[in-house]
């Protein structure tokens, strides 16, 4: 058996092209220098073109690491087609990064042909597109068979030989140019062996989309012209048996149904994403992975910044999608009891499944560890009655000279070895041919007692006292409108009148796009109102951390928290 080994780090020219794949984790680190580093077992006999009749994904002796934290050690994937997993454990133990190692396809094993989608995987940096056409976008395929369909129409509508034969030669280089940027995509995420031969099909595919482009503007001859428009038909008539299977009407009613049922309005479909607050955007975001219907579908914390509207919406979705694999990290109990039918527990680098939902997982859970409290304390009763026993015949023995005692006390020893695990997990008698098969250290299992997860604690430091009393913040009839204001449309904040006095504790809640970053945005004093009057304590310090911090600290570029903050603070 060999170890195939794929890395997917920062841009190297020299040695390897590589990319970043970014990774939250509890320790700041360099972003710039990390990687996702995933290697699992293969036979030598592994082939990416493996048999397409199965759409299971089962990957022995998975390693995960990124930077120099191992996530995963000798790790078993199984994921079965059409199952609905709910992957748990404690924040920054690697969930998200195993996520990405799936989507992004840095880990080895899993079937080429299998068309798999990590809702991050979707994000677009055009935001001048309206919500319907982003969406929509996201069909790769169906995109460019449509535009492939355009360009052939209109090259035949016109019928002059010249135009006919560029609108080939255009669909040819376009279709080209898709295949070298997927080539590309794949030398970015591989190394060593496997990186090698994928830089050599990329530099095979830039060769043929250079030459692509000289033919694009080279003069045609009679041959070529006379069989062009024959060429042009045929092509045109595979094109729209595609359309066929992918119909631009029906695709557009289901991307308006999803947009709908997470909450869009008629209306908004058609707003642009520059537009959308980040609540919004999430959503977007959403709409595109279900509209896709990858055979394998990865949802991270698809919840936030969702209303109870849309999660109920989204529950009831997910549920119709029966063919389809779906990996869910969520922290909300109740979505993954309605989503989700197996529980994949990622802890101390290792992946057990349960079957059933979170409540039954988490039922199973403190039943099993009740079980092996109660077979703890009653090994150790046994245990220190058994030392007892043995020490007192080793004294009994050693003052009558008795070898009795001492066969005793030998065949005590023997019973102090035998001690472990009665019952196997079935709670049935405990046999050692049927529940310990193999080589070990003793004859039965040690009753291990799970010790739970140190819990997350967060310590803020009190402030400093004000020296003299009064609120912390006063609002008096404020508004507030993003310029500019579309003509009939309300301010995004109206007539609000809000005091806050020390030490409050207050929730801000509300729908999607209801205005509540803008409110937080103005008590910060990062925005000013349009009318009306803010006054602030004088002493009053404001911390924010908004939804979209993450991403802001990955801009900063900051090589780890030490550096963030003597950036913040350069007297410190």
């Amino acid at each position: 058996m060999g170890r195939v080994v794929s890395r997917w780090s920062r841009l190297d020219i020299k040695s390897s092209c590589r990319v970043v794949v970014p990774a939250l984790l509890v320790q700041a680190q360099k972003e710039q220098g990390m990687a996702i580093v995933a290697t699992s077992q293969q036979s030598r006999f592994y082939t990416e073109t493996q048999d397409a009749s199965t759409l299971d994904i089962d990957l022995k002796q998975i390693n995960l690491s990124v930077g120099d934290r191992d996530l995963l050690t000798d790790a078993h994937l199984k994921l079965f087609s059409g199952v609905h997993y709910g992957l748990i454990g404690t924040n920054g133990i690697g969930k998200s990064s195993l996520l990405k190692a799936l989507g992004h396809g840095i880990l080895v094993g899993i079937p080429k042909y299998l068309r798999i989608l990590y809702v991050d995987q979707l994000e677009t940096t055009d935001e001048q597109q309206s919500v319907l056409d982003i969406v929509l976008r996201s069909d790769k395929a169906a995109v460019r068979t449509q535009h492939d369909v355009k360009v052939l129409q209109t090259a035949l509508e016109d019928g002059c030989p010249e135009v006919v034969v560029k609108g080939l030669r255009q669909v040819k280089y376009q279709r080209l140019l898709d295949e070298m940027q997927d080539a590309q995509e794949t030398a970015t995420r591989r190394s060593g062996a496997r990186g090698f031969d994928a830089r050599k099909q990329l530099v095979d595919a830039e060769s043929k989309v250079a030459q692509a482009e000289v033919d694009l503007k080279a003069p045609f001859d009679a041959r070529e012209a006379a069989t062009a428009v024959t060429s042009a038909q045929e092509m045109l008539d595979d094109l729209f048996m595609q359309l066929s299977i992918h119909d631009p009407g029906e695709a557009e009613a289901k991307a308006r149904r999803i947009l709908k049922g997470l909450g869009f309005k008629q209306a908004q479909h058609s707003e642009l994403l520059s537009k959308l607050s980040g609540g919004w955007r999430i959503r977007v975001a959403l709409a595109q992975a279900l509209f896709v219907e990858p055979e394998l579908l990865l949802l991270d914390e698809p919840t936030n910044h969702l209303d109870l509207p849309a999660i109920l919406w989204l529950q009831s979705y997910l549920k119709t999608l029966e063919g389809t694999t779906l990996v869910v990290v969520s922290h909300d109990r109740a979505f993954l009891n309605a989503t989700v039918e197996q529980i994949i527990v990622f802890r101390q680098g290792q992946l057990t499944y349960f079957m059933g939902n979170y409540d039954e997982y988490a039922e199973a859970k403190a039943e099993k560890e009740l079980f092996t409290a109660r077979a703890a304390e009653s090994v150790e009763k046994k245990r220190a009655h058994i030392q007892a026993s043995i020490q007192k015949g080793q004294q009994q023995a050693k003052k009558s000279g008795d070898d009795k005692k001492l066969g005793m006390v030998a065949s005590r020893k023997k019973k102090l070895e035998r001690l472990g695990m009665e019952k196997n997990e079935q709670g049935h008698r405990f046999r050692i041919n049927k529940d310990r098969a193999g080589y070990h250290d003793s004859v039965r299992d040690v009753v291990e007692v799970e010790r739970p997860e140190p819990p997350i604690t967060f310590n803020f430091p009190p402030p400093e006292p004000l020296r003299h009393q009064g609120p912390l913040l006063a609002m008096e009839q404020v508004s507030f409108s993003y310029s500019p204001v579309p003509v009939g449309k309300a301010p995004t904040v109206q007539n609000i009148t809000l005091n806050i006095p020390p030490a409050a504790h207050i929730g801000l809640v509300g729908r999607n796009g209801s205005g509540k970053s803008t409110l937080i945005k103005l008590v910060a004093g990062s925005e000013a109102p349009s009318t009306g009057t803010i006054t602030r304590h004088p002493q009053a310090r404001v911390g924010v951390f908004t939804q979209h911090q993450v991403e802001e600290l990955k801009r900063s570029g900051d090589a780890s928290a030490l550096a963030h903050f003597l950036r913040l603070f350069p007297g410190v």
